[in-house]
């Protein structure tokens, strides 16, 4: 019979912190972990042993990472780091593990303890109860996803439901959270075609730039979808339109219509020209 294929696995955040004691002590020979938050947070921030993962530099991985080395990757809540580990179980890797609860449930465990407080809806109006419900979501951790790692934060975003969204940001809903493509909250919105959810979700301090799976930014979504509205809201609030895909393809490359091409080709033209040569 053929090897069967390497499965993705999700473990708690005790067991990547036991893991790392290991390899640290010497007992675990082999052990690579990976950060695939954004890079800002990264910096701030980060496990001492882990490498950045994204999707530039996630080909030159894939070739220089020993594949029968476990792999712990973490990103903020353990969403998107299920989806990396897959993507490395397709190219081979033994064993590729999601820490669940996230960098900082990762951290809390190797410090001894695991974080208690998570933001809840408590106090929260009818409304959004009403909301939660609806959806199954937990009253008692905001940040608790469900289906396709939708967090309450981005299915009040996807149904353009703005007075939610600026309850949820109040309540401590985190902005950074992926969902199992890569997306944040601001796609969400972009995608419900809410402009005043966007505009709470970036005056907040959501990444505007934040990449997906494939590498695609919510410029880039809102150029292929035909959205100029919101694309001329994205850069207008400082999105970047010289960033490309996983194709090397930038928004402008993408925009499906005539005003969206208009829209981007002024402002790329001018940033590649003030780009240092």
């Amino acid at each position: 019979m053929p090897p069967s294929k390497p499965t993705a696995e999700r473990i708690p955040a005790t067991e990547a912190a036991r893991m790392l004691r290991s390899f640290r002590a010497g007992t675990l020979a082999e052990l690579v972990v990976l950060d695939s938050r954004d890079a800002a947070h990264y910096a701030a921030g980060h496990i001492a042993e882990a490498e950045p993962l994204d999707h530039g530099g996630f080909p030159r991985l894939i070739r220089r990472l020993p594949k029968a080395a476990p792999l712990l990757i973490y990103c903020y809540h353990g969403n998107a780091s299920q989806a990396w580990a897959e993507a490395f179980a397709d190219f081979g890797f033994a064993r590729p593990l999601s820490v669940d609860g996230g960098f900082e449930a990762f951290e809390a465990a190797l410090e001894g303890h695991l974080p208690t407080v998570r933001p809840s809806a408590a106090g929260a109006s009818d409304g959004l109860h009403a909301f939660l419900n609806e959806y199954g979501f937990d009253p008692d951790d905001l940040d608790n996803p469900r289906a396709h790692g939708l967090t309450p934060l981005m299915r009040a975003a996807l149904s353009a439901q703005a007075g939610l969204v600026a309850e949820l940001v109040q309540l401590g809903a985190d902005l950074h959270i992926r969902n199992d493509d890569g997306n944040t909250a601001l796609w969400l919105a972009c995608v419900g075609g809410s402009e005043d959810a966007a505009r709470i979700l970036v005056e907040a301090g959501i990444d505007l730039d934040n990449r997906n799976l494939v590498g695609a930014t919510c410029l880039m979504y809102c150029a292929s979808a035909g959205k100029p509205a919101m694309l001329a809201r994205l850069l207008a609030w400082g999105a970047d339109p010289l960033l490309t895909n996983q194709d090397d393809a930038r928004a402008v490359d993408l925009a499906a219509t005539r005003e969206c091409l208009h829209l981007l080709r002024p402002t790329a033209r001018r940033l590649s020209e003030e780009m240092p040569s």
